[in-house]
C-alpha cells in the first residue's frame, strides 16, 4: 500500500509542478500579448495564451481528480449513495452544458471544451450540492470553470402571466 501511496504522491507533485510551469508560460505569453501592438502577433499570442490557459485548467482538474480519488479510497464508506439519482443528474447536467457549448462554439473547440467538461464532471458530482442545487446553478458553475459564456434561462411563466397572455388588451377607463 505504501508503494501505491508513494506513486500517487509523486503524481500529485508532478501535476503540481506542471501546473506551475503552465502558469509561468501563461503569464509570459500574457505579458507579451499585452505589450504588442501588431494585430497578427496579437492573434497568435491570443491563441497561444488560450491553449496554455486550457492546459493549466486541465492540469488542475486532473490534480483535483487525483486528490479526490485518493480521498475516496481513504474515506470510510458512509453508507449507500443513491447512484441512480447521481447518474440521472450527471446526464441532465451533461445535456445542459453540451447544449450551451455547441450553441457557442465551432466543432473542434466545442469538442475540446466538452472533453475538459468530462474531466470536471466527476469532481462536480462529488460536491454535496450537486444533487440538491438547482440545475442552472450547477450549469453556471461548470460553465464558469470552463470559461464558457452562459446565460440563465428566462424564469418560468406564472399561471397569472399565462392567463393574461391570451387575453386581449383592454383600455383602462380613467
Amino acid at each position: 500500500m505504501t508503494d501505491a501511496t508513494d506513486i500517487v504522491d509523486r503524481e500529485a507533485q508532478m501535476l503540481g509542478r506542471l501546473a506551475e510551469l503552465d502558469l509561468a508560460a501563461a503569464e509570459r505569453v500574457h505579458a507579451r500579448l499585452m505589450a504588442t501592438e501588431d494585430a497578427g502577433e496579437i492573434a497568435d499570442l491570443g491563441r497561444t495564451y488560450q491553449r496554455i490557459a486550457r492546459s493549466l485548467r486541465q492540469t488542475l482538474a486532473l490534480k483535483a481528480r487525483l486528490a479526490h480519488e485518493q480521498a475516496g479510497r481513504a474515506r470510510i464508506d458512509r453508507g449507500p449513495r443513491n447512484e441512480t439519482t447521481a447518474q440521472a443528474r450527471k446526464a441532465e447536467v451533461r445535456e445542459a452544458v453540451s447544449r450551451v457549448v455547441w450553441d457557442e462554439y465551432e466543432r473542434d473547440e466545442a469538442e475540446a471544451i466538452l472533453q475538459e467538461f468530462e474531466d470536471l464532471l466527476p469532481l462536480a458530482a462529488a460536491e454535496e450540492s450537486f444533487l440538491t442545487a438547482p440545475l442552472p446553478v450547477v450549469v453556471a458553475r461548470l460553465c464558469a470553470l470552463l470559461e464558457v459564456p452562459w446565460r440563465a434561462p428566462p424564469p418560468p411563466a406564472t399561471a397569472d402571466a399565462a392567463e393574461g397572455a391570451g387575453a386581449p388588451l383592454r383600455r383602462s377607463s380613467a
